[in-house]
């Protein structure tokens, strides 16, 4: 139609003054352009707009199928957490090392807990797994409901996995132990984290050559007097001020090395996938496509020593191992790594409850409980 009026209007004779005046062809091409362009944009957003739809609601079916199942680990879980972080003098089962089944220290109760923590644990990351692998198919930019158990999955693995925070807090207490003159603005100042990631690869390049890890190095007091020394002198250049003295170094070295000793343990996110996959079958039932081995076939797992199984099974067991949770620990993260843990567990729980609404299979009490350990405050800290 725009074209025929156009073409009336240039084809007119100048004496008839065409069938339009010139501003109403204009306003019709316009008008005819903006139609045409408006159907192609309507198509092409609504096109997206019901695939991003189609996507969150495949996603809501995937939680649905898997919310039941991952709300009741979580749960078993935070019985777990709760018993360790909240309850003196609980988690003596957590002494010792490693997955034997037969008892290590104690009785079998006690390894039998301790087991059970481990699985508890793998469970989670089971299911996460599980989730993630059907989620591998969709593209959801929004999760728009399940915002708050995308928050509380990645916070569990981030738990888990980073370690970033031990860095810059021993960063911050060589600074203090050293009384650099500005080392108060390493907490807050742009280039911690590079300081942070730069002393501790100063470490392991110090460690690495002799096969060692800090917690449990054989070092002679030379050796680690120079790997203080090492380290102080990097910081003091990085922050150009002046050097520690000899005599200063002399008489704190030794706290230094401890600083510098700080135990943790990751498990980095692939490792969290490798477990997740271990611990995942196909399912039998028509509900969803994976489940999560039972705790009978995670005893025969452990006990047939696949070297595979096995590697992935002692690195998740490495959190507890030796863990005293009745004294402070001054030099070990993973009481902090714990609560995190926990505090990441109980936003899944409260999260999943609040989905699934009136359906939900979450008791009052374990809410209670996830709402008791988000307030918790980290009382086994870090103190130098």
């Amino acid at each position: 139609m725009a074209l025929l009026v156009f073409w009336q209007t240039t084809t007119a004779p100048a004496s008839s003054g065409g069938w339009f005046t010139a501003p109403i062809v204009a306003a019709a091409i316009v008008t005819s352009t903006m139609t045409i362009a408006g159907m192609a944009l309507k198509d092409y957003v609504f096109k997206v707009l019901e695939e991003r739809r189609s996507n969150r609601r495949q996603q809501s079916a995937i939680y649905e199928r898997y919310s039941h199942a991952l709300v009741s680990a979580a749960d078993y879980l935070q019985v777990r957490l709760y018993e360790i972080l909240c309850q003196k003098h609980r988690s003596v089962y957590l002494l010792g090392k490693g997955l034997s089944i037969s008892p290590d220290t104690g009785s079998d109760y006690r390894a039998y807990k301790k087991l059970s923590t481990v699985y508890r644990l793998a469970a989670v990351l089971g299911w996460i797994r599980a989730c993630r692998r059907e989620f591998s198919y969709l593209r959801v930019a929004d999760p728009g409901r399940a915002k708050g158990i995308h928050k509380a999955i990645n916070d569990f693995e981030r738990a888990l996995a980073d370690g970033s925070w031990v860095e810059r807090e021993r960063i911050s207490r060589l600074c203090k132990l050293w009384h650099f003159s500005n080392a108060d603005c390493i907490d807050k100042g742009p280039n911690a984290e590079e300081l942070a990631t730069h002393v501790d690869n100063l470490i392991w390049e110090n460690l690495d050559r002799r096969q060692l890890e800090p917690a449990s190095s054989p070092l002679d007091d030379a050796a680690r007097r120079m790997l203080c020394r090492t380290i102080a002198d990097y910081i003091s250049s990085y922050l150009h001020t002046d050097q520690v003295g000899i005599d200063v170094m002399e008489r704190t070295w030794p706290k230094a090395f401890e600083i510098l000793s700080i135990r943790e343990t990751w498990i980095y996110r692939d490792w969290q996938s490798a477990i997740g996959d271990m611990m995942i079958r196909k399912a039998e039932s028509d509900t969803r496509k994976y489940e999560v081995i039972g705790f009978g076939d995670f005893e025969e797992l452990v006990e047939s020593e696949g070297p595979k199984q096995l590697r992935a099974l002692e690195r998740l067991s490495q959190i507890f191992d030796d863990l005293d949770l009745d004294t402070d620990h001054r030099f070990d993260a993973r009481p902090s790594q714990l609560l995190a843990v926990a505090k990441a567990n109980a936003s899944l729980i409260l999260a999943i409850d609040e989905i699934q609404g009136k359906r939900s299979i979450v008791s009052e009490h374990s809410k209670e409980w996830a709402r008791q350990i988000l307030k918790k405050e980290q009382t086994r800290h870090i103190d130098f």
